[in-house]
């Protein structure tokens, strides 16, 4: 099995360490546009089966040609680059999958089922952490209902690493400020509503180092494939929220209301520069150096029916994802419960585990036991739970 890694960043050297570990893959290409951060992966992550070489996602005809006779290509670059790395699939006749694209670009990946159709291949869209096993989550918790209501994503992390500022990174910064400046969208009564930056709070409790924290609104891939995944079963209501550090929302708060976000282009001295290039930059430049100390935990809960003896039951279920950071290799909890579940199934769909063709979502093609099995063997936990909505 020959997979093809684009993007060699935070998430891409999950992905390559968690291949590297899979005997069934016998050789991994870690492209990305700076060739010697490539280079550093594949020899620290790649555990003797990875090589390096330069890529550039914007050059679709170049890029196909660099995948082609691979059997699988995860895109770890930055989401808005989702649909010129799928051209490039297309193009090579390749299988495909990414990390998630923020709803929007979710929702104009599917543009392109009829084009993976057609050369009989797979695209998985969003199949990291969340997205990715929230979704496999969901799929497992509805399956046994009826009807499914609604479904309730929750993403929650503490870090108890020390850092000079809020300006952390544990993923693209670049997503972060997209996380905290661009509405967020629900699906609320069976329609697609947007609503307010970090809007209406919910407190939850989770176990150390988490504990109690208060989950807000926010946009994200689950919205862009689980109420299409779920409306044969009359699925009316779901929302993702997560809980960020105020400290850094504050900060992107008065930097957006500043100016510093926009993309529009504005006139400095004689030349014109997107503030928001400029930020990005000055941000890259500060992100701190420190290994993340931190844990995630991934909640969804679903809502729904049951029908027993011709009898229905309403019926609330629960399951919760924990994720530790690891120092040998040194990665981030975020890092792993992003990378390894892309890393699994891109295995799962060489192995034959994952079947179909076409833009997909990963709660319609991903076996959810399976899935998980390989994840615990990995040091992921989970638990399951049934209570009174």
């Amino acid at each position: 099995m020959r997979i093809f890694v684009l993007g060699a960043g935070m998430m891409g050297r999950a992905v390559v360490h968690d291949l590297g570990g899979a005997p069934e893959v016998k050789s991994i290409i870690v492209a990305d546009f700076e060739r010697d951060r490539a280079s550093a992966v594949a020899r620290e992550f790649g555990r003797g089966k990875a090589r390096a070489v330069f890529a550039d996602v914007n050059r679709t005809k170049h890029l196909a040609g660099l995948l082609r006779g691979s059997d699988v290509v995860v895109n770890c670059t930055q989401y808005n680059k989702n649909l010129e790395a799928m051209r490039a699939a297309l193009a090579a006749r390749v299988s495909y999958m990414d990390l998630g694209g923020l709803y929007h670009m979710t929702r104009k990946q599917f543009s392109l089922d009829r084009e993976f159709r057609r050369i009989g291949r797979i695209a998985i869209a969003g199949m990291g952490g969340a997205p990715g096993i929230t979704n496999v989550m969901a799929r497992a918790l509805a399956d046994p209902m009826h009807r499914v209501d609604a479904i309730r994503v929750y993403n929650a992390g503490a870090d108890q690493q020390r850092y000079e500022s809020p300006i952390a990174y544990t993923f693209s910064i670049a997503t972060i400020l997209d996380e905290l400046t661009m509405p967020p969208v629900m699906f609320e009564g069976g329609r697609y509503v947007e609503k307010p930056m970090l809007s209406e709070p919910e407190p939850g409790k989770f176990r150390a180092p988490i504990g109690s924290i208060v989950l807000r609104h926010s946009i994200h891939s689950e919205l862009g494939t689980l109420p299409g995944s779920f409306r044969k079963k009359g699925i009316k209501d779901v929302f993702f929220k997560i809980n960020y550090d105020p400290k850094l929302v504050n900060l992107v708060r008065d930097l957006d209301q500043a100016g510093f976000t926009s993309r529009e282009p504005v006139a400095v001295n004689g030349t014109s520069v997107a503030p928001r290039a400029v930020l990005l930059a000055l941000m890259q430049t500060r992100a701190t150096k420190k290994t993340p100390l931190d844990v995630e935990a991934l909640r969804v809960v679903v809502t729904g029916t049951v029908r027993e003896r011709g009898r229905s039951r309403r019926v609330a279920s629960a399951m919760e994802m924990w994720a530790d950071h690891s120092t040998r290799p040194q990665l981030s909890a975020v890092a792993r419960d992003t990378g390894f579940p892309a890393a699994i199934a891109a295995v799962m769909l060489g192995r034959g585990e994952i079947r179909g063709v076409g833009v997909q979502a990963p709660e319609n093609v991903v076996p959810p036991e399976p899935f998980f099995a390989q994840l615990k063997k990995r040091g992921f936990t989970f638990r399951r739970w049934n209570f009174k909505d």
